[in-house]
Parts: C-alpha cells; structure tokens; sequence
C-alpha cells in the first residue's frame, strides 16, 4: 500500500527517504521520483512510470543534469516525458532495497502522459516469421501492466532499429548508460538547458 503525501509547495526540497537498514523493503509507487547513482557523488532523477505488482522489473524515465544533491520539488514537478533522456526497462532490486533514494511522487502522475514506448531486440539468430525472410531484429511492445512479457513482437522496420534496446537492466548498467546519455545530451549543469 502505497502512503500518500500531500504535494511539496514549489520550491520546497523533496523529502528523501533515507536507508534505515538492510532487512526492510521500501514501497515505491508508479509516478515517484529517486535519484540513481552515475558517479561517486553524482546523481541523475529517475521517474518510476510503470511498477507493475509482479516481475520486478519497471518502466522509468530519467532526467539530467549530473547533481549531487536532490531538486527541489517545483523542478521535479515540471518534468515532463518529453525532458527524459532515457526510457527503459529496469530492475527493482535497487528501490526494493533502499539503495537509491526516493523523493516525492510527480503531482497528479497519469500514466497516459508517460507512455510505454515500443524497444528493439537482437535475437542473435535468424527465426523464420511467417510472410519473412529471416528476421534477427524485433519490435516488441509491452503493456501497462507487464514489463516482463512483451505484449507484442514482430519484425523489425528501418526505424524500429533506433529504438531502445529490450534489456531490464540491472544497477550498474542503468547508471553506465543513463550518465553516458546524460554527458552526450548536454555538457552543462544548467537547468535551464534542459527544458
């Protein structure tokens, strides 16, 4: 059950939920706010856009710049889909266990403002799909509820090959490629720029 807080007046510092030991299991929610590790000392924002009830694995958006300390809740809440500079699966261990710090939940999350985009996998073999030749490249499409079983695959198109890649990933993989989006998306740690 997730616990309900009134929203943060803008500018208000989101409160972080610090660790408090090994042994208990964080809740988090669909539409809340953590920060992921990408250097010693250096955090990006994720969002939690999907958290379906079984699987671990979510979907998130994450922002940058580089920060050392949380952002206010005014800047959390003027985030939107289209600041992200990542979407991916990835794997809850992390939140589950209090490693990353949650901040506040987005005021008035709606899931149809963060949509689950479509990812491309390389199988690595050629499958034979009825009406294709060989086909090694795939559009797969998951739904709202299930971040672990595609709810659609089929071959892949010329664009679909600049999708994400279907991987959940796990902590240190997410952290590689979100500070690496990051660095390529902007070289300065200005807000500003990221709006």
């Amino acid at each position: 059950m997730a616990v309900h807080r009134p929203p943060a007046a803008a500018g208000d510092r989101p409160r972080i939920r610090p660790p408090t030991g090994h042994c208990m299991a964080f809740e988090y929610r669909e539409g809340q706010f953590f920060l992921l590790p990408v250097e010693r000392g250096q955090f990006a924002v994720g969002l939690i856009a999907r958290a379906p009830k079984r699987g671990g694995v979510l979907l998130g958006y994450f922002f940058g710049p580089r920060r050392s300390t949380a952002p206010d809740a005014g800047w959390l809440n003027g985030l939107g889909a289209q600041h992200a500079v990542f979407v991916c699966r990835f794997k809850d261990a992390p939140l589950h266990r209090g490693e990353w710090q949650l901040l506040d939940a987005l005021a008035g999350f709606d899931r149809s403002q963060w949509p689950v985009p479509a990812f491309h996998r390389f199988d690595g073999s050629i499958t034979f799909a009825p009406g294709a030749s060989g086909v090694a490249d795939w559009r797969v499409e998951y739904g709202d509820d299930n971040m672990v079983m595609p709810l659609n695959e089929r071959a892949a198109e010329g664009a679909d090959l600049k999708l994400t890649d279907d991987i959940a990933y796990d902590a240190r993989l997410l952290a590689t490629e979100v500070g690496q989006r990051i660095t390529m998306a902007v070289t300065s740690v200005d807000d500003s720029r990221w709006r």
